[in-house]
């Protein structure tokens, strides 16, 4: 069990990225794992991910749980290089765009959890387009889902990825509850990603992302909601973050 003190949550998830592999250098990293043959949960890690995982024991035992973590945001791969590590950014949006684009994903099959039913029928015409196939979706409440009932459903389907498009704090829990529960498959937390894919939600310009001010870009679109969140918990969990990466634990 970890201990709860959100120093002590943040520096256990750091350790464990640093010491224990999970941390993935690239997007290539995500499918040389064996999801072909057995689960493997991807969680994508942001600030806001660090400040759940400081606040909430669940968010933090869901990412430690996590196969592989891949650093969404500049600041954890930034932390990481400081480290004397070679490590990118690996964003929920690039394992979306490589379903839709990669020749190599061609044939595979395609779970969608979370966003609206209108949006999985646009990606689902988009990844047609790569001969990948929407196999199955599931809409609405997340805290009303029978997660067995919903591994079944993706197992009946021979489903190859799963996107769990719910967003933090609801995705990552309910990733790790299905990974569990699943015989094989990749399962990704993917946030907005999908519904940035479709056009249904503004993403940033390329060079936004190119200067990390993807924060700033959604920041000015959307400050009631998102205003909190890039000025009071992402300063915060930046904080801890730095911490944990100064001390080694």
């Amino acid at each position: 069990m970890l201990t709860s003190t959100p120093h002590t949550r943040v520096s256990g998830f750091w350790r464990s990225c640093a010491q224990e592999g999970r941390l993935v250098t690239c997007l290539a990293d995500v499918f040389a794992t064996p999801w072909q043959t057995r689960p493997v949960r991807v969680q994508t890690v942001n600030l806001q991910h660090v400040h759940l995982i400081a606040t909430s024991q669940q968010a933090a035992e869901a990412a430690m749980a996590a196969d592989l973590v891949s650093a969404d945001g500049w600041p954890l791969a930034y932390l990481v290089r400081r480290g004397g590590r070679a490590c990118a950014r690996v964003t929920g949006r690039e394992i979306v765009d490589a379903l839709l684009h990669d020749p190599a994903f061609a044939g595979r099959r395609v779970a969608l959890l979370g966003t609206r039913a209108e949006v999985a029928v646009a990606f689902a015409e988009q990844l047609a387009r790569n001969d990948v196939t929407l196999a199955w979706s599931h809409h609405g409440d997340a805290r009303t889902w029978d997660v067995a009932d919903v591994a079944r459903e993706v197992a009946v389907r021979d489903c190859d990825v799963v996107l769990v498009a719910l967003g933090a704090p609801r995705g990552e829990p309910l990733g790790q509850a299905l990974t569990e529960l699943l015989p094989r498959g990749l399962v990704v937390g993917v946030g907005g990603a999908v519904e940035m894919a479709t056009g249904d939600m503004p993403g940033a310009p390329d060079w936004v992302g190119r200067l990390g001010l993807e924060w700033a870009y959604r920041l000015v679109h959307q400050p009631r909601r998102l205003g909190r969140r890039y000025l009071v918990e992402s300063p915060r969990a930046l904080l801890l973050l730095a911490q944990a990466a100064h001390t080694g634990s």
